[in-house]
């Protein structure tokens, strides 16, 4: 038996990463308040939804319940475990789709009560696969179920789900699992197999696995094949970098030096490492520690962005690595990590000539996309003396308006927000603003969706 089944969580308490649902179908079953019937768990793949709607069928259907979780050892929980009663039904609706699946299964069966259960359950996984027609066919008998049945609807896309359907349901959203919380359950499945493990190794598997439980686990049960749990092995087997080649990889780039580089790209090749997902595991560091070193990791993740997006049309990926690393490691391309601009102490409003009168401060707000505010961002950009500074804010950043003495600066991308609101970086803009308007000027940094971002330029 694989370790994803053999460990696959029992009841509500080994369920990690779940609390926020956990915690109340617990207290709904103890409360034995009856209530809805139908269900809908939605979240990323992999994260327990489907082991959820298993736990719950058997607590709902539990004859030694224990603080809100089945027991496992009653005759009905052993039922359901063993897959040997038509009263708990699982229904793969990828498979499943038409009208005359749910026909067949579902709605020809419903009218009859449980043989065996105190309550017939159905789940329906991947339920946003369904046809309309076949949505429509079980509206009517989710809209009024009966005492002695149950609806367990899951799903990863649950936008797909019609509206009817999901406000007849409980709906629950499952996250993704936490990496400390991952690296702990796979300690504890590897001390109960009793395999040697290195914790730094179990992080690794704990990040590239996304917080999906079953693909950490997965690794766990193929690296073990190996023997110890151990970086080397990790790297070997699944195609991955430890943290310690990351470091030294970012550490060739900020030294400019393209021949050790070159070559940490033909061994990260001949090592079998993915470089897509290696391309990856750079951007989720960079995100981790993003406030090390925030000028030149920011300067990074466009370079790893541009390498993602590029590898596509590269047959062979390490030629779009140094491509796009050839370009960033130039002698034009620098990479500044010099001190900071302070804000002036003194008042920064220098008076200006006659012959150059000072703008006008303004105090009516300017509607968003008016050609005053863009304008004054172009200029902004333009003297800003530090390059990656300037190119995270060029494309991601604009002024949305102007009050009085604060400019609203809308950003569309994490880390261009991250750095204008680092407080160097904050005084900076700040000052560049005040001499451009004539008066002391603050910023207010405001994130907005880029799809929301762009769709209102188009109204």
């Amino acid at each position: 038996m694989s370790l994803a089944n053999k460990y696959r969580p029992k009841n509500f308490d080994t369920l990690i990463g779940q609390e926020h649902i956990t915690g109340i179908l617990k207290a709904k079953i103890k409360s034995d308040k009856g209530g809805h019937s139908n269900y809908l768990l939605f979240g990323p793949r992999w994260t327990g939804k489907t082991s959820s709607a298993r736990i719950l069928a058997k607590a709902m259907n539990c004859l030694q319940l224990q603080d809100g979780n089945p027991c496992n050892e009653c005759a009905n929980c052993q039922t359901i475990n063993e897959g040997k009663t038509l009263d708990y039904v699982e229904i793969d609706a990828a498979s499943h789709t038409g009208v005359d699946n749910i026909r067949e299964e579902i709605l020809d069966k419903v009218a009859y009560p449980p043989t065996m259960l105190k309550k017939k359950i159905y789940v329906i996984d991947e339920v946003h696969m369904l046809s309309k027609w076949a949505f429509n066919a079980l509206l009517k008998t989710i809209e009024e179920p009966k005492d002695t049945m149950a609806f367990i609807l899951a799903t990863t896309e649950v936008h797909k789900v019609p509206d009817t359907i999901v406000s007849r349901c409980q709906v629950f959203n499952f996250r993704k699992v936490p990496d400390s919380e991952m690296v702990s359950r796979l300690e504890d499945i590897c001390k109960s197999e009793n395999l040697a493990y290195d914790p730094a190794a179990l992080g690794i598997i704990a990040k590239i696995s996304e917080g999906c439980v079953r693909d950490a686990v997965k690794y766990i049960d193929q690296v073990s094949i190996l023997g110890e749990v151990n970086e080397a092995h990790v790297t070997k087997f699944l195609g991955v970098a430890s943290e310690s080649g990351i470091k030294d990889f970012l550490g060739h780039i900020k030294n400019k030096d393209r021949e050790q580089l070159f070559a940490a790209i033909t061994t990260l090749v001949q090592q079998g490492v993915d470089l897509q997902n290696f391309a990856k595991q750079v951007l989720m560091y960079l995100d981790a520690h993003l406030f090390e070193d925030m000028d030149f990791l920011i300067y990074v993740s466009h370079a790893f962005t541009e390498i993602l997006n590029n590898l596509r049309y590269y047959p062979y990926p390490a030629i779009a690595y140094k491509v796009v690393l050839h370009k960033y490691t130039g002698e034009t391309a620098a990479v500044t990590v010099s001190a900071p601009v302070a804000a002036p102490v003194a008042p920064v409003v220098t008076p200006a000539p006659a012959a150059a009168p000072v703008t006008p401060p303004v105090s009516a707000p300017i509607a968003s996309g008016n050609n005053d505010n863009t304008s004054l961002w172009e200029q902004v950009l333009s003297r800003i003396d530090r390059e990656s500074l300037q190119k995270s804010l060029k494309d991601h950043s604009t002024v949305s308006k102007i009050e009085e003495n604060t400019v609203f600066v809308t950003v569309i991308n994490k880390f261009t927000q991250a750095a204008l609101e680092k407080q160097e970086n904050k005084a900076y803009i700040e000052w560049l603003l005040s001499q451009l308007l004539g008066k002391q000027t603050f910023i207010h940094v405001q994130f907005q969706n880029k799809d929301d971002f762009f769709w209102e330029g188009l109204i």
